[in-house]
């Protein structure tokens, strides 16, 4: 009796164990797919008057805002832009995000 209860704990546990590692509870039913096309297309107005779709590509970067100190800690704010790129890989335009990551460091005390 006591090796037949061992045995359906161990089996549960491994199929609980199965059920949590699996990709769709991860992504709450939902399994991406990135194989896809990442360009996007923007349309821009030429000399003419055209409208000309201009393939664009884009980047996330951080960029470094303002440095304090505080309470013996160095504090950086840097803040994300999004960087969209032609095919020849000039910038086209620079949007600033919402996004901030701050990166504190500890200070001897001198600064």
């Amino acid at each position: 009796m006591r090796i037949k209860l061992s045995f359906i704990g161990i089996l549960l546990i491994i199929i609980l164990i199965a059920f949590l590692d699996s990709p769709e509870d991860v992504y709450h039913g939902f399994t991406p797919d990135f194989s896809g096309d990442v360009s996007q297309a923007t349309e821009e107005v030429n000399a003419d008057g055209i409208n000309e779709i201009v393939p664009t590509y884009s980047s996330l970067e951080y960029v470094l805002v303002s440095t304090r100190v505080e309470d013996g800690y160095m504090i950086e704010k840097y803040r994300e832009y999004e960087i969209y790129e032609d095919e020849n890989g000039v910038v086209v335009k620079r949007e600033p995000t919402s996004n901030y990551e701050f990166i504190r460091y500890k200070t001897n005390g001198k600064n």
